[in-house]
């Protein structure tokens, strides 16, 4: 676990970041897919899914960048 929390503490900033990244481009490609067909409720449910991990994803960054600026 301390391995963990220290990789976590050092490259916080940049796994949140590609994080972020992976999530909006997952959410573009549901757009487009939305713009382009019909979609079940199934999928509407898992795309609201997707815009929640975003925002947690950018609550976890902003607390990544907290921690780095106290240290």
């Amino acid at each position: 676990m301390q391995k963990f929390t220290a990789f976590i503490n050092k490259y916080g900033i940049l796994f949140h970041s590609l994080s972020i990244l992976f999530w909006l481009w997952l959410i573009s490609n549901g757009i487009q897919t939305m713009q382009t067909e019909e979609l079940p409720l199934t999928k509407k449910i898992a795309f609201g899914g997707l815009i929640m991990f975003l925002f947690l994803s950018i609550f976890n960054l902003y607390r990544a960048i907290i921690k780095r600026k106290q240290s």
